[in-house]
């Protein structure tokens, strides 16, 4: 399969005339919807409006790959944006600036070809010199040429790289606990994986592991309120860390994965290849990437 065969001349504005990400991805909805290829734009209007960055792949700082499934299209269809500069994620919690948004739009009774797709795209997208072309062209009839000789390899099954959250954000045994805890909070994670020097993985933090590290340090009535605070100060994720985590590969199937979460009762998953870290895969990935709208 070719990314051409997906992208159509007129699913491609270039350039795109927007300043946010946020912006690029009404301009895609609006020109879908012009064509024809939106059944429902306001349901799909409301349902973009909060996004959530989960539902958001960027790969380097130059591509971001919004992917959903709704019943507003009948059909796989994407559109591409090229915008003149950055554009500004503007509170999609993505920490990139990308000139080139991919939107993919599926069914949901497509959770399959769609999750095929989306990774298909990612490695895709990993060719640099792809990026930099698409990028430099001068207009979606050069984009058409360009993503024509793409070729888009789809694997014939589902595994663990159509799922896993390749946005990860690791931490070190010695990053402050604090720190870890606002990484959480502010990424809305249960966990976060822990690398050496390699990006290898060495354990992982939770919200389990942090309770039951803070738990002892939790001052109580007789003992001053700014005791414990001290106590918790100096805390690195070492400390509270779980040091036996599993970890699975990307190339493994879902079904091994699904069973594997199962059977041993973990909720997330690092996954390496060769080694090193490269996504995070979790219960709540598999149920709402497969299962839910």
């Amino acid at each position: 399969m070719h990314l051409g065969d997906l992208l159509p001349r007129e699913h491609i504005i270039a350039p795109l005339a927007a300043r946010s990400l946020r912006a690029a991805l009404d301009a895609l909805v609006q020109r879908l919807a012009e064509l024809g290829r939106i059944g429902d734009l306001a349901a799909l209007s409301a349902a973009l409006a909060g996004p959530r960055s989960r539902d958001i792949v960027c790969i380097g700082p130059s591509v971001a790959l919004p992917h959903f499934r709704t019943g507003s299209v009948d059909r796989l269809t994407l559109a591409l944006g090229v915008a003149p500069e950055p554009l500004d994620p503007e509170g999609l919690a993505v920490e990139a600036a990308p000139r080139i948004v991919v939107l993919i739009l599926a069914p949901p009774s497509a959770a399959g070809s769609y999750l095929q797709v989306v990774s298909a795209l990612a490695r895709l997208f990993r060719d640099h010199d792809l990026v930099d072309r698409i990028v430099a062209a001068a207009g979606p009839e050069e984009i058409v040429e360009l993503t024509r000789a793409a070729e888009l390899r789809v694997l014939p099954k589902l595994t663990v790289r159509d799922i896993m959250s390749q946005d990860v954000r690791p931490v070190t045994p010695a990053t402050p606990l604090r720190e870890a805890v606002d990484l959480l909070v502010r990424k809305r994670l249960r966990a976060l994986p822990v690398v050496g020097e390699k990006d290898e993985v060495l354990g992982s933090i939770s919200e389990r592991d942090i309770m039951r590290g803070l738990l002892p340090r939790v001052p109580r009535a007789e003992i001053q309120p700014d005791v414990g605070a001290d106590q918790t100060e100096n805390l690195t994720v070492r400390d509270v860390m779980t040091r036996s985590v599993m970890c699975v590969s990307e190339d493994l199937s879902l079904e091994e994965a699904a069973s594997l979460m199962i059977n041993k009762d973990v909720e997330q998953l690092p996954v390496t290849s060769e080694g090193k870290l490269t996504g995070f895969l979790t219960r709540g990935d598999l149920i709402r990437k497969l299962f839910a709208r």
